[in-house]
């Protein structure tokens, strides 16, 4: 199965790909792209289906110190071990890309999917989300970042679609040509947001009950506490900060514009949505 095929307008290829076998599907959810939506779509229709996160109820004190790094890594182990036992069908988590990577060498078939943003609106919705009281650890968030402009400075949150994607030293030489044709030859489907409606209907389509959008959860609606207004200046220095984002969804998102109108014929031919 080869994105090739697809932003080729090579359909029959790519889509007979897509339905042959039992793979696992694994989505790779970058934060604030509408990931939570299209796992809430995709649950019910694959199944067994898991979701990689850590679940604090149960830890004891002790391990409730480990780093977050190291409970999620722990949590993908956990995943791991289950599925040698279960072959699930869907699975999804703010994993790495060194984590799917483990994933992918101790399951067979497994399919890396994923979905893009406008890298200024990501890192507005990821900022608003943290301020809301959806977010366990907004007062803290509020507190240390009262201003998007505060938010701005905090180096490790830049640029995280490519360190949600990409390896790191791939991400570190910076040559966004390999960066993208290493994503195009890794990753089975890259949805983007902003076509959102035509992403799901190709990624339910792999699962062989093709849907329309019908659920939005976890959206951030505007609030005194997280309004941001984006100024020219402001949008310069977000895509200044998250530079390799942006080059990354200038390569990609445009090549999926480009095929949406023949893409939507075909699946409306092939596969109806219900």
């Amino acid at each position: 199965m080869n994105l090739t095929d697809l932003f080729s307008e090579r359909y029959d290829a790519y889509f007979q790909a897509a339905h042959r076998g039992t793979p696992l599907w694994l989505f790779v959810h970058v934060p604030k792209t509408a990931g939570s939506s299209l796992n809430a779509e995709m649950v019910p229709i694959l199944f067994p289906n898991y979701n990689i996160h850590i679940d604090y109820s149960r830890l004891d004190p002790g391990e409730a110190a480990h780093s977050y790094e190291a409970l999620f890594d722990r949590s993908v182990d956990q995943f791991i071990e289950l599925a040698q036992e279960k072959h699930y069908r869907y699975c999804s988590g703010h994993i790495n890309v060194a984590q799917m990577e483990r994933i992918r060498g101790a399951i067979p078939d497994v399919r890396p999917v994923t979905m893009i943003r406008d890298p200024v609106l990501r890192f507005i919705s990821d900022y608003r989300y943290q301020r809301s009281d959806m977010h366990p650890g907004h007062d803290q968030f509020r507190e240390a970042f009262p201003l998007i402009q505060d938010y701005l400075r905090l180096e490790g949150d830049w640029n995280k679609t490519a360190t949600s994607l990409l390896p790191p030293a791939l991400r570190a030489e910076g040559d966004v040509q390999e960066c993208v044709d290493w994503l195009i030859s890794t990753y089975a489907f890259i949805g983007v947001q902003e076509q959102y409606s035509l992403s799901l209907h190709a990624l339910t389509c792999f699962a062989g009950v093709p849907k329309r959008s019908s659920i939005r959860t976890r959206v951030n609606d505007p609030t005194p506490d997280n309004e941001v207004h984006l100024t020219d200046e402001l949008r310069q220095e977000i895509r200044y900060r998250n530079a390799l984002d942006i080059a990354l969804y200038d390569a990609i998102a445009p090549r999926f514009t480009a095929i949406s109108d023949s893409l939507a014929s075909y699946l409306n031919r092939v596969a109806p949505r219900r």
